[in-house]
């Protein structure tokens, strides 16, 4: 099942997605701003997949790199004079485009409405992309991929599934759900009580191969209707793939652990967790930087030579754009000024 006698690991797939909200599905995106449907928000995420490729086909051009979309390739759009379909294309990256077949309904939840997206492009990997051999890889656009992923892709041979876990008390709202929360979801789900709070896993990184996304592609329909009926009676529910996932992880109870591969890396004004040894990850998850680090990133690339540098070289530089351990001088100051209330005033006029 190789295509065109290629070598194994191109069967492995690097991807990430965007979903096109129409003005009827928007919803709240904290970390942006604006509405979800208009363009000046959408422009913001287009940003992070043409560094999100850039980047990844640098440090891995063996292999394939897709992104799920529902927007057709021939309107994928220009961002600041940058052909974007233009750009993809030079990385060779392939563009899927498919619609959404699980929605939440209006009132569902005001936040992240089209983050079950993820489970059409499991099931599309399945029946379209998949073989026996391949393992697939699907991130949040807001990551940067810094190294090669061969490491990543043997672990993810060797345990079937990677899954990368946070470290929340069990009674803080990850996003309208606690691990509290989640604890009794499992248990009116399975008819037992599980014995702990669940473990919240990260919705921003999934890796597995097809033998086990199968199995979540058999597994969410149940759940998904579950939780509409919940919705409906009022009950608490999974209200995006982050918590829903958590379970489906749970329920097939053997994998590894990604956090020596990728981390979410907070490095706001306001909040940082930035280690030193942070540096030395393969994927940086940085949402913090969508509007900042990584619209600088795109700008030093679309210059040219960006990636011409020795990659010891460029990957600091890559870090001192994000923050990663820290910022070089002068955007350390900038990133500071930006976040006082006299730049806000100035801002304002």
């Amino acid at each position: 099942k190789r295509r065109n006698n290629a070598p194994e690991y191109s069967m492995d797939i690097i991807s990430t997605w965007i979903y096109i909200d129409s003005p009827e599905e928007r919803s709240e995106y904290p970390q942006v701003g604006h509405q979800s449907h208009l363009f000046e928000f959408q422009k913001t995420y287009w940003k992070c997949i043409a560094v999100f490729f850039a980047c990844s086909v640098h440090f891995n051009p063996g292999r394939r790199h897709v992104l799920f979309t529902n927007k057709p390739k021939a309107e994928l759009p220009d961002i600041d004079g940058l052909d974007l379909k233009a750009f993809l294309a030079e990385r060779n990256v392939e563009v899927v485009t498919m619609p959404m077949s699980w929605q939440t309904p209006p009132g569902y939840y005001p936040r992240w409405r089209n983050q079950f997206f993820v489970f059409d492009i499991f099931q599309h990997f399945e029946q379209h992309l998949g073989a026996d051999n391949a393992s697939f890889l699907l991130l949040d656009s807001d990551c940067i991929i810094r190294h090669s992923l061969d490491e990543l892709f043997s672990e993810i041979r060797k345990n079937g599934l990677l899954v990368l876990p946070m470290s929340f008390e069990e009674d803080y709202d990850i996003n309208g759900i606690t691990r509290k929360d989640m604890r009794q979801i499992y248990a009116d789900l399975d008819g037992k009580d599980p014995g702990f709070d669940p473990v919240y896993y990260g919705g921003e990184f999934f890796a597995a191969t097809l033998e086990n996304l199968k199995r979540v592609n058999l597994m969410f329909p149940p759940v998904w209707e579950t939780m509409m009926k919940r919705f409906e009676e009022g009950k608490k529910k999974f209200h995006y793939e982050g918590p829903t996932l958590s379970y489906l992880y749970y329920k097939i109870g053997e994998f590894g652990i990604a956090d020596r591969f990728i981390k979410r890396i907070w490095t706001s004004a306001t909040y940082s967790n930035v280690e030193p040894r942070d540096f030395d990850l393969h994927i940086w998850h940085v949402p913090a930087e969508k509007k900042e680090g990584i619209a600088l990133l795109l700008k030093k690339i679309v210059a040219g030579g960006f990636f011409k540098k020795p990659d010891s070289e460029l990957v600091k530089a890559m870090g001192g754009y994000l923050g990663i351990p820290k910022r070089t001088h002068f955007l350390n100051l900038k990133h500071f000024l930006k976040h006082t209330r006299l730049y806000r005033w100035l801002k304002r006029g």
